[in-house]
């Protein structure tokens, strides 16, 4: 996804490759990808249309950098919280968690993660699969360990992405009720996970 963008090393090219980048984030999430040009980009953040392509080859390259960018704040601040708890039933308690503050904080993020669905496929695909791997690794190693049933780690992983991505829109959107306290919210989805919902 870094292919052709060229991340500055100076003070003021970092502050500058900054301001391109949030003002960037906030065009995108308030008029959309396909609405935005690269001429609003550079107006928005008083920058020379020169300067934009000094960094960015074009606004592809700058949506998947940001796209990227997402994708490491998100596993960087859920991998901090999960280490600092044991067992596998708590680490998803805590990954929830940490997920949807993260998307509370940066209710953006959403926007523009799933409008790659729409601007190219294989990016959304590529987004969601690096986090399935990357969960299921996690996954396997808790079966190793004894904390787990010996599931279909690759299916578990796309049902626990899907539960809190759902979960997290239920609360940034505050779509039915009861989602002052994520905390709460968390530990009712934890509390299913750990019994099931189905009666023998």
């Amino acid at each position: 996804m870094m292919e052709n963008i060229k991340v500055p090393k100076t003070r003021n090219g970092k502050a500058t490759f900054k301001l391109i980048v949030d003002t960037t984030i906030n065009l995108f999430y308030e008029k959309g990808y396909f609405n935005t040009t690269i001429a609003d980009i550079t107006s928005e953040a008083g920058v020379a249309a020169g300067t934009f392509y000094l960094y960015f080859p074009n606004k592809l390259a700058l949506y998947k950098y940001v796209l990227m960018d997402f994708q490491h704040d998100i596993r960087r601040e859920i991998a901090s919280k999960v280490s600092t708890v044991e067992g596998r039933f708590n680490k998803e308690r805590v990954g929830i968690k940490t997920f949807i503050k993260y998307a509370l904080d940066n209710p953006h993020s959403y926007n523009i993660i799933w409008e790659s669905l729409y601007i190219d496929k294989k990016i959304f695909i590529d987004y969601y699969d690096g986090f399935a791997k990357r969960y299921e690794r996690g996954l396997k190693q808790s079966i190793a360990d004894g904390e787990m049933y010996d599931v279909d780690t690759e299916l578990v992983s796309y049902i626990l992405m899907g539960i809190t991505n759902f979960i997290g829109l239920k609360v940034l959107l505050n779509l039915g009720s009861n989602n002052e306290d994520v905390d709460e919210v968390v530990d009712k989805v934890m509390a299913i996970l750990k019994t099931g919902i189905f009666k023998d």
